[in-house]
């Protein structure tokens, strides 16, 4: 996943330090380098890029003693080609008059090199991106006609692309175009933005414009122009009025945005029980007549949809959560059309998800999504779509979607038992006490987290354990401390730890219990005190008052006691803030983990 960034100003002015703005809102899409294309006032194309951060970039770049009305921008996750400053983006063609940034994959992109070296043509990076301004190149020589050029390029393009093109030839227009990745303008009164997330231009316009596949053309200083090249029927997209504050996506106070997000998990939960009671009903009636319901998603999403499964067969519903990525070879044959797949994505983007619901799409079943992002691919191509309330999500590591994801599960659940009968008011009650019990909380939590993380910030690994409900808060708890802190962690259903990983257990090896006060209690106690007789250094997150795992854990997380299909909820939040707090202690960005991006966009 990358981030693209472009502007037109309207009245010509000065747009690089926005650009530069809108760049490093987006920088939780990719880190490793970033660059940028911009006319000069003599209509000369420029271009400036290299490899690490923005901040790393404007340090050593004058770019923002620069002055251009027109500009484009991208900040790379890499896939294709190292990182180096080489292989950063815009790429240009031979003539160095058109710049390319790109999202995505171009999958025959060694064909085209070769067809376009037989040509003539010089290519100096190592990325795939790079042959598409040398396509554009070729039919601009054909034709004199920027958009035929690119509409032209694009047949003959196989892959995933989200492209953002600057010309010396057409020096009013940002041209643009979408096949499988995400795009979309923004509408401001100063100026027109083209962005691949609407945190790039909410802090200047909330009117956005969600461009579909297919979707090609430009902006200008008089306005915009699209057509789809897969479906000329289409008419123009509407502007929609993004639900989102920009406050939101700044830090204010705090140093991360991870901390920022975990601490608006009260909010954000608030904010989605109303969203998703205005929608849950309408999905009802296709889950209960469903032959079979599939709930798909990709690491925190595949977690909260193992959590529903856990939960709706408690009360007799029988589901499947299923790995986005094994989806196809798992269920792929035998998916049918009186099917119903749930497809849980906090970006709506995630290739495998998106895949998995095209296989069931083309088998005849039924797509529900579960998504925070309106404009995304997912909801566009779902049959019915449950918006979240969480709000942009700038750290890489999910938080605040995550414990959303369960919100809309109850919620969602809720109205399928009322429409059969069957009460449910206590559980949506405590569900919806569990934003005040948080901000009650949240300073406790807090507080006992980092003073853990500094035990836990020297050990190499752990173990966490948890059963029923709270085994999907386990393998969330162990892949945060893993992704941010570069603590190898393991999640295992208690009663599994016994079948070989207790053979890695040896004094002080940290063990993490997440006990919710239900009919596994007494055996995740034996399990505990398994690990705890081999020397293990226990943490235990127990209901308020428990005195039997108190007794055997050295560190204890007390959880204020609710109803128990949503408690599990108020656990991940101390395990969210003790992976933040070693990541820190450790000296890394819990923003920014290595090798990560926000939402992964590619096979």
């Amino acid at each position: 996943m990358c981030g693209i960034a472009a502007i037109i100003s309207k009245n010509l002015g000065n747009v690089l330090p926005k650009l530069v703005r809108m760049l490093k809102n987006l920088e939780y899409r990719g880190y490793d380098s970033c660059g940028f294309a911009f006319l000069l006032t003599d209509g000369s194309l420029a271009v400036t890029k290299a490899k690490g951060t923005i901040k790393s970039f404007l340090e050593k770049s004058n770019i923002l003693k620069e002055k251009a009305n027109i500009g484009i921008a991208h900040t790379r996750w890499a896939t294709h080609g190292a990182v180096s400053d080489i292989n950063a983006h815009p790429h240009i063609d031979c003539t160095g008059n058109i710049a390319v940034v790109h999202n995505g994959i171009i999958d025959n992109f060694i064909e085209l090199r070769r067809e376009l070296e037989d040509l003539g043509h010089k290519f100096v990076s190592e990325t795939d991106t790079e042959v598409i301004p040398h396509l554009i190149e070729h039919y601009y020589a054909e034709n004199s006609d920027m958009l035929k050029a690119i509409k032209m390029a694009m047949q003959r393009l196989k892959g995933t692309y989200a492209l953002v093109i600057l010309s010396a030839y057409e020096r009013d227009k940002v041209f643009f175009a979408r096949n499988g990745q995400p795009l979309m303008i923004g509408i401001g009164n100063d100026e027109y933005y083209v962005a691949s997330d609407i945190p790039a231009f909410l802090e200047w316009t909330k009117k956005a414009l969600i461009l579909r596949d297919g979707d090609v053309g430009f902006v200008s200083r008089e306005g915009f122009y699209i057509e789809n090249i897969l479906d000329p029927s289409l008419s123009i997209p509407k502007i929609v009025e993004v639900p989102w504050d920009a406050e939101q996506a700044r830090k204010g106070k705090f140093p991360h945005f991870m901390l920022k997000e975990i601490y608006e998990q009260p909010d954000a939960i608030r904010r989605t029980i109303i969203s998703v009671l205005h929608r849950s009903k309408d999905v009802v009636d296709d889950i209960l007549n469903a032959d079979t319901i599939y709930i798909v998603g990709a690491g925190s999403s595949y977690y909260s949809s193992l959590y529903a499964q856990y939960l709706f067969a408690k009360w007799g519903l029988e589901t499947h959560a299923v790995v986005a990525s094994e989806f196809e070879d798992l269920v792929g044959n035998i998916i049918g059309a009186g099917d119903v797949i749930i497809a849980v994505s906090q970006s709506g983007e995630t290739f495998d998800t998106l895949h998995a619901v095209k296989i069931a799409k083309e088998r005849g079943a039924k797509i529900i999504s579960i998504v925070n992002n309106m404009g995304s691919t997912l909801r566009m191509i779902s049959d019915k779509a449950i918006i979240m309330g969480a709000g942009p999500e700038i750290g890489v590591a999910a938080t605040k979607t995550f414990t959303t994801q369960i919100t809309s599960f109850v919620v969602i659940l809720k109205d399928i038992l009322e429409a059969q009968g069957v009460d449910y008011e206590t559980q949506m009650r405590d569900l919806s006490e569990i934003p005040n019990i948080l901000m009650e909380n949240m300073k406790t939590f807090d507080e006992k987290a980092k003073r853990i993380a500094d035990w836990l910030k020297d050990k190499t690994n752990a173990f966490y354990l948890g059963r029923g409900l709270g085994y999907p808060i386990a393998l969330e708890g162990a892949l945060k401390l893993k992704e941010i802190a570069y603590i190898h962690s393991e999640s295992y259903p208690a009663g599994e730890s016994k079948h070989g990983p207790i053979a890695l257990v040896e004094p002080g090896f940290p063990v993490v219990g997440v006990v919710l006060g239900d009919n596994n209690y007494d055996t995740m106690l034996s399990g505990i005190q398994e690990m705890r007789s081999r020397g293990a250094t226990i943490i235990s997150l127990v209901p308020e008052g428990d005195k039997k795992i108190s007794e055997f854990s050295d560190e204890v997380i007390e959880i204020p006691q609710i109803h128990g299909d949503v408690m599990p909820i108020l656990y991940i939040v101390p395990l969210q803030l003790l992976a933040y707090h070693v990541a820190v202690i450790r000296g890394y960005d819990p923003d920014k983990p290595r090798n990560l991006a926000k939402s992964v966009t590619v096979k």
